[in-house]
């Protein structure tokens, strides 16, 4: 039967009774052929069957609403069908017509068949035609009860499958809330799954780091104490912060790792304003979106695509930086071996003030558990015979420029940027050019290309003065290549 067949309770108030059917069941031809008579008359819908087996097989071919069957019938007694109609087809109303008085026959029909009604014969047409109509009226209520809870069965269904991280604090909000309130909190968690998985069809190693992103920043905020709603702000942007590079193109994203410049690095460079304008006078995601804008900011203004400085950026915006770069720099690229996270942490830390919010680097090596390492505070420019000068290190990002020591004699410069705010590129030549056979090679404008010293005769024929000064200033060895300095 068609859901309109039964339809609300306005229907029942006006049951449409030419919409169900009746099975009449009864060995005797004359009282089926009075029963059929006086429904028709009433304008039901019915049909007959002269045994308990036969009404069965026509149970199984057709679709019936109501049975009713006397008590008295050679082979299978009115009690007996009606208790397979129960177990077989339980939602169709079951009613009694006999002619006896045992009140033995009337509970066994009830206890076996759970029977709606129990009327007798000789009967009252009227009486008849109201018990069934109280009856399919009945039906109506049950089918409309069971079609909504199922409805509600499939919704939660879906609701629960949505929620997945998000499923906690969905919980705690939609308890003060009305059930209007519900259904939008439903489509604004659909819209964030949606959006993330638009991520994962652009690029599912995009999809993969913004997930540890967002994983990662949540820690960071419940380390902050923050409240429930910023931290799971902060776990959405962290979720969906690349999403502007949805329409960055494939060579474009292919070469990130590689650097980009130009053209390239403009569009790049406006990947956080795209998402931030992508998702901000959405429901709920202004915020989120700022986040998103501002997680390539830097601490010390020299950060995209505003400059903003200090506490400017939002906290979830200075939080999303610092766990992206450390994210980043534990990705392994040609001829460079993998930073532990530890590392990728202290390396961060280095840059705690310039580029990247104290408080932020605080909180990811809380949450890391790592203990941070001191603060240099002198670089030495020269050993052995040459007198030692000194800087205050400030740790930076690449294209902070600050201070610098004064250069020990004239030599060849290629720039005065500092590399990694350690030294200058002229200092490193001055340091390395004292030791025979040792030599700079610059390939940073190589794909994969980083700042190199390497030995005549290999590593093992370096001076061990010069091994210590190389690792003092954060250069790793890759033992068949040389020392190569890792640059953000």
């Amino acid at each position: 039967m068609e859901n309109s067949q039964l339809g609300s309770s306005d229907q029942v108030d006006q049951l449409d009774i030419s919409r169900f059917k009746i099975l009449c069941v009864d060995d005797e031809p004359n009282i089926l052929s009075a029963l059929r008579r006086m429904f028709m008359l009433a304008g039901f819908v019915v049909e007959e069957a002269s045994s308990g087996a036969h009404a069965l097989q026509k149970l199984e071919q057709h679709e019936f609403h109501l049975v009713l069957s006397d008590m008295q019938m050679p082979e299978m007694n009115g009690a007996e069908f009606l208790a397979q109609v129960r177990q077989r087809w339980p939602k169709v109303m079951r009613l009694m017509l006999t002619g006896t008085g045992d009140l033995k026959t009337a509970i066994s029909a009830i206890n076996e068949g759970e029977i709606y009604r129990y009327l007798t014969k000789p009967w009252n047409d009227e009486e008849v035609v109201s018990t069934i109509k109280s009856a399919l009226e009945r039906y109506a209520l049950v089918h409309e009860r069971d079609q909504l809870l199922e409805l509600t069965k499939q919704q939660n269904l879906i609701l629960a499958d949505m929620v997945n991280t998000l499923e906690e604090k969905v919980k705690e909000r939609t308890a003060e809330l009305s059930n209007s309130y519900d259904e939008l909190r439903g489509s604004y968690i659909a819209s964030v799954k949606a959006y993330s998985t638009l991520i994962g069809l652009r690029d599912s190693a995009l999809l993969a780091h913004s997930k540890s992103v967002a994983d990662l920043a949540v820690r960071m905020a419940k380390a902050a104490n923050c409240s429930q709603n910023d931290t799971q702000d902060i776990y959405i942007a962290g979720l969906l912060h690349d999403i502007g590079k949805i329409g960055l193109s494939d060579e474009t994203l292919a070469n990130l790792s590689k650097g980009v410049g130009g053209y390239s690095k403009k569009l790049y460079e406006a990947h956080a304003k795209a998402g931030q304008d992508c998702l901000s006078g959405l429901y709920e995601m202004d915020r989120i979106a700022l986040y998103i804008g501002t997680h390539h900011e830097r601490f010390n203004g020299s950060g995209f695509p505003n400059r903003l400085k200090g506490n400017a950026i939002p906290l979830g915006g200075r939080i999303l930086a610092v766990v992206e770069a450390f994210e980043e720099v534990q990705i392994k690229k040609k001829d460079v071996a993998q930073l532990l996270p530890k590392d990728a942490a202290l390396l961060i830390n280095e840059y705690s003030g310039t580029a990247f919010c104290p408080e932020a680097c605080k909180l990811l090596l809380k949450v890391l558990g790592v203990v941070p390492l001191p603060k240099k505070i002198q670089i030495p420019l020269a050993e052995e015979n040459s007198q030692a000068k000194e800087d205050v290190v400030r740790p930076s990002i690449k294209g902070v420029v600050t201070p610098v020591a004064p250069q020990q004699e004239s030599v060849p410069q290629k720039s005065d940027v500092l590399v990694k705010n350690l030294l200058t590129y002229s200092e490193l030549l001055f340091v390395v050019a004292k030791y025979p056979g040792a030599q700079v090679f610059d390939e940073r404008d190589q794909a994969n290309g980083y700042l190199w010293v390497r030995q005549a005769g290999g590593v093992d024929n370096a001076n061990p003065k010069l091994v210590k000064w190389l690792g003092d200033h954060k250069f790793l060895l890759k033992a068949e290549k040389g020392w190569f300095l890792p640059i953000l």
